[in-house]
């Protein structure tokens, strides 16, 4: 567990979440890294959670039914990934 950075402090449950399109590859995983010039956004879901991801892996979030509204998913906020 980390402290949250300055700007997530005005959201409750913040995840950072790793998208792929390979996710039985996430089982023996030991290493994620994070892209220090990607742009990222605070997205909201479920269950009053809100995650740190790219656009895209939001949008396909969003056709899962895993966004607050489905098939919609508004960027409150981009940080970047330094």
């Amino acid at each position: 567990m980390v402290d949250k950075p300055a700007q997530l402090q005005a959201f409750e449950k913040v995840f950072m979440v790793a998208a792929t399109l390979r996710p039985e590859t996430m089982y023996g995983q030991t290493n994620c890294y994070v892209k220090p010039d990607g742009v990222y956004g605070v997205y909201a879901m479920k269950n009053d959670e809100y995650f740190v991801m790219s656009h895209r892996a939001a949008r396909h979030c969003a056709y899962q039914e895993l966004t607050k509204v489905d098939r919609e998913y508004p960027c409150l906020m981009e940080i970047s990934g330094a």
